[in-house]
């Protein structure tokens, strides 16, 4: 069986910027992560 790790504070970390409207996106081809704006909070 293969076991998951959670990382906690990544994992609030990533729900923080959600809430204000961020996206992480990953590729998994390239291995990177991008954090895209979506909403203007203006």
């Amino acid at each position: 069986m293969e076991k998951n790790i959670v990382d906690l504070n990544v994992f609030r970390i990533e729900k923080t910027l959600k809430d204000n409207g961020f996206v992480l996106k990953k590729d998994k081809e390239r291995n990177v992560m991008i954090l895209i704006k979506l909403k203007n909070d203006e």
